[in-house]
């Protein structure tokens, strides 16, 4: 078992991740429009949104029972299992051939991601005491306004060399 300030220098970096992740798409969305769709298709925009849609009912119906898991069995093994199909599915979402195949990874991500940020706080609630516990939740929730910053800021970088 990892000592819990190694923890919480873990799970803020996965963390920080899985935020950029959240906001990326959305910073490219321009982009995935026009790698998908024709420029005169109809409804291009909705269907691109539809991919936050995806992620976010995913996320919403695998929190509570990935949760339910988390607090029976290790959260250690949850959360693993959980990164590895966010990452998986992250990987598979930039490989993607079509429309279809990125919406179906954005499922994916979501149910990784709902494992994740479920047991994640509740692995570092079991390790610090309460004297100390507020403060270390609060760095790692840190993460949501510096990783949601950070998808924007590289995907200008991303932008700009393309």
């Amino acid at each position: 078992m990892p000592s819990a300030r190694t923890a919480l220098v873990l799970l803020v970096a996965i963390n920080l991740f899985n935020y950029i992740d959240r906001q990326i798409l959305a910073a490219v969305e321009p982009s995935i429009r026009a790698a998908f769709f024709l420029p005169s298709a109809p409804n291009a925009m909705f269907w691109t949104g539809c991919l936050g849609t995806a992620f976010l009912l995913t996320y919403m119906r695998a929190h509570p029972a990935l949760g339910w898991l988390s607090d029976r069995y290790s959260r250690w093994i949850i959360m693993g299992a959980a990164v590895v199909l966010w990452s998986l599915a992250i990987g598979a979402s930039g490989l993607a051939a079509t429309f279809v195949i990125l919406f179906l990874t954005r499922i994916f991500v979501g149910i990784g991601d709902g494992g994740y940020g479920r047991a994640a706080p509740n692995v570092l609630a079991d390790l610090f005491p309460i004297a100390t516990r507020g403060r270390m939740l609060a760095i790692f929730c840190a993460d949501l306004p510096v990783g949601s910053a950070m998808a924007f800021l590289l995907a200008g970088v991303r932008e700009t060399h393309l």
